[in-house]
């Protein structure tokens, strides 16, 4: 632990954990400031670093205030996740914390980085600082076994981890429940459901009879090409064990005990897709099929028809792009609606993903619609494959509808405007009457209420002495100003008072990306998923920082579906940084700004 020089009340600490880590492992950054409320704490800077990669630039936040001996006392703790680069010495530099324009710094924190074994790590069972254990319990009693379906891999093609608990017949588990952050870079990831009450099943593992149930299950889609890294899954729980006193004596119970396990962590290959895409494939990696119709085979000039792609089969649906849909002569095509049905019972992804197009014949006539492809990689063949999927023809009635004539600079015709205006209809006033906005009584009118408001406003404070009644001052502290973000987050803020934390985790995600889908001209809160962000954010050159605290907020909330109460964050810091993530995307993507062309 490092302490800064400390003033008064205020004292500022920084502590690296661990502080001795393999190759790949967090390193958790904290810096605390006791004695000052967050108001007055400036955000600082990320932390300078050796041989560390700081993983977010924005750090996490987090209020703590207590009461002792009827005194409050205040704290704000800031956090960063790191990552090791290499083997050797790491070192993070001293930071400094401004509050109330002093400056504070914390000492340097050095690290040592160990080499990261070739064979997986193995699973591990500690206790906590303090904790005394006794002989009724060991390693090969408990543990967490992390399998993987497959150690290569496409990129962006499904591998599925599972985490099982693994425990001795006769042993107890009890307030069990998931320890720290889990995180897996470098991959898009999607939950799998597993039982909240599972039934243990009989399984034998390293020669003896265990007791085993599933804890996570999640599927991985690799971003990109190379060796990633799956982190170890921890838990926390209280197990009680059995114990002899003596060789052939009686089993005795022991006692409760607190125990931290953690599997092994994971090292996956993902392998660049080989080249010769066809000119329809857009990422798509698994084993898919594909049909396509419209509502109807016969319709009218102007008459909007539907036309329904869907693709159904195994792969991350939530990234799958709109298959392309020509435009078949005179015929507007609108950007589909789209919607996605994922079924997460099985043991791998497999969905749906529905994309509804309209289209709007502008002529009559007969039309020829065009075939709709798709194309994807097939990781188990090996190749690139394409579906098509032709659409009925359309008969269109009717004729073209009329457009209008004449130039901007010339004006309409004078018999556009003239002819649907019959005389008796046509109401005629002098040329000469003055308009309104040049008559002063109208400005009279118009400021005469605020003129009376503000006369007995005046004649209050008068009879008060000058100040204002403390009615006005309730009403203007109890008066909040109305705000974008606080609008969005309405049904969020419901949730957290009615203590649903499932829901309120579930509206914080889809407010933003609700927003985010409206500014960057998206379908809805569906379309934007992590590659549409990492691509469209930059180009709307918003900050790195404001990228990094916007996913820490949609992972917090990603998080909190499979581990409610593990996240170090309470929900109140959760709306707080959203509440913040929004107003700067309001500024950094304004309403008029204009979405890059999609690939």
């Amino acid at each position: 632990m490092s302490r800064a020089q400390s003033s008064g009340p205020v004292r500022v600490t920084a502590e690296a954990d661990p502080t001795d880590v393999r190759v790949g492992e967090p390193v958790q950054l904290t810096v605390r400031v006791d004695g000052a409320p967050a108001t007055v704490v400036q955000t600082p800077d990320p932390p300078s670093t050796t041989n560390l990669e700081p993983q977010q630039r924005t750090p996490r936040t987090r209020q703590i205030r207590a009461s002792r001996g009827g005194r409050l006392r205040q704290s704000v703790v800031f956090s960063w996740r790191l990552r090791p680069r290499q083997q050797g010495a790491a070192l993070i530099r001293p930071l400094t914390v401004v509050v109330q324009g002093e400056t504070y710094s914390t000492d340097p924190i050095r690290v040592r980085v160990s080499p990261r074994t070739g064979k997986p790590d193995a699973p591990t069972l500690t206790r906590p600082d303090g904790a005394s254990g006794d002989k009724s319990l060991n390693a090969r009693d408990l543990f967490i076994r992390a399998r993987a379906t497959d150690g290569q891999v496409y990129q962006n093609e499904q591998v599925i981890v599972e985490y099982s608990l693994f425990y001795r017949p006769g042993i107890r588990l009890r307030h069990s429940r998931l320890a720290g952050s889990w995180d897996a870079p470098g991959f898009w990831r999607e939950e799998l459901n597993v039982a909240a009450r599972p039934t243990p099943q009989r399984r034998r593992a390293r020669g003896r009879a265990y007791e085993t149930v599933v804890l996570k299950r999640v599927a991985l889609f690799p971003t990109r090409p190379g060796t990633l890294q799956v982190d170890p899954l921890r838990i926390e729980t209280e197990a009680q064990g059995t114990m002899r006193l003596r060789d052939r004596g009686p089993s005795l119970r022991g006692r409760f005990e607190p125990v931290q396990l953690a599997s092994e962590g994971l090292s996956l290959e993902a392998r660049a897709l080989p080249s010769g895409a066809p000119p329809a494939f857009n990422g798509a990696v698994g084993q898919f099929s594909m049909t396509a119709g419209t509502d109807t085979d016969s319709t009218s000039v102007g008459a909007p028809v539907t036309l329904t792609v869907e693709v159904d089969g195994t792969g991350n649906l939530a990234t799958l792009a709109p298959p392309s849909v020509g435009s078949p002569g005179d015929m507007e095509v609108y950007e589909p609606t789209v919607e996605t049905n994922i079924e997460r019972n099985a043991s791998r992804i497999h969905g749906t993903k529905t994309f509804t197009y309209t289209l709007v014949p502008q002529s009559g006539g007969r039309y020829d619609l065009p075939a709709v492809t798709f194309s994807y990689f097939d990781p188990d063949a090996g190749r690139y494959r394409t579906r098509r999927a032709q659409p009925s023809t359309l008969q269109v009635t009717g004729e073209a509808a009329p457009r209008a004539v004449g130039r901007t600079g010339n004006g309409l015709p004078v018999g556009d405007v003239a002819a649907p205006m019959a005389a008796g209809e046509a109401q005629w006033v002098r040329a000469d009457r003055r308009p309104l906005y040049r008559n002063p009584w109208a400005y009279l009118a118009l400021l005469a209420p605020a003129l009376v408001v503000a006369a007995g406003v005046a004649y209050r404070r008068w009879r008060s002495g000058g100040a204002p009644s403390p009615d006005e001052t309730a009403a203007v502290e109890k008066t909040p100003a109305p705000n974008e973000e606080t609008n969005r987050l309405q049904a969020a803020r419901r949730h957290l008072q009615a203590g649903d934390d499932a829901a309120f985790y579930d509206a914080v995600a889809r407010a933003l990306r609700a927003f985010l889908a409206e500014r960057l001209g998206r379908d809805g809160p569906n379309d934007v998923p992590r590659t549409v962000l990492d691509r469209d954010l930059p180009r709307h050159d918003v900050p790195p920082d404001l990228q990094d605290a916007l996913y820490d907020v949609l992972d917090r909330c990603d998080e909190a579906q499979y581990a409610p109460r593990a996240g170090s964050a309470a929900p109140e810091d959760v709306l707080a940084n959203a509440h913040a993530v929004l107003r700067r995307l309001d500024t950094a993507l304004p309403r008029s700004a204009t979405t890059p062309p999609r690939p």
